[in-house]
């Protein structure tokens, strides 16, 4: 179970409170922000686990490699566009930044073999490419073709969790 939030260093009441709200009302809040998120998350690792054929392990890897590869991008508009558009010729024009199989271990905890063999798996299914240097880099079919639906259908689940959070964080207009 997590515990409350610890209030912020200003003395300020948390988001969505008045400054005399109790510190009762403002757990109840994070009691049903916790619960939505919750939902949320199981959702989400349901729709991982049948999009990954009852692999969790696979997504970890795979967004692991795609996150490290991006991660040496600025994420101007023209990098931002060369990752979303269905053009292989353009998402393979960026300078992705390869990872290899120790710096996802120690990055996600899980032991190196196990990594090496997630990444065979996703080498098979085309999602990561190998240089020749070894290192890895998510492929344009892993966010053409498994990525983006998936990412589709989680953008309104997550929009619609994020505006119920929103709407019970609300400052209460009559308390003010």
């Amino acid at each position: 179970m997590h515990s409350p939030l610890p209030p912020d260093s200003s003395g300020s009441a948390p988001a969505g409170h008045a400054a005399g709200d109790t510190g009762d009302e403002a757990r109840r809040d994070q009691r049903v922000v916790a619960l939505l998120l919750a939902r949320y998350n199981l959702r989400y690792l349901v729709r991982l686990y049948a999009a990954f054929e009852g692999d969790l392990l696979l997504p970890i890897v795979l967004g692991e490699v795609g996150l490290y590869n991006l991660g040496g991008l600025g994420l101007d508009n023209q990098a931002l566009a060369a990752i979303r558009c269905a053009n292989e010729g353009n998402f393979n024009k960026l300078a992705l930044r390869p990872c290899n199989a120790f710096s996802i271990s120690s990055s996600t905890g899980i032991p190196r073999e196990t990594v090496r063999r997630k990444v065979s798996h996703l080498i098979q299914l085309g999602w990561i490419a190998r240089d020749q240097k070894g290192g890895l880099t998510i492929t344009s079919q892993a966010v053409n073709r498994c990525l983006q639906p998936f990412d589709q259908d989680n953008l309104a689940d997550f929009m619609a969790t994020a505006e119920r959070v929103r709407t019970v964080t609300a400052q209460d207009p009559e308390a003010g």
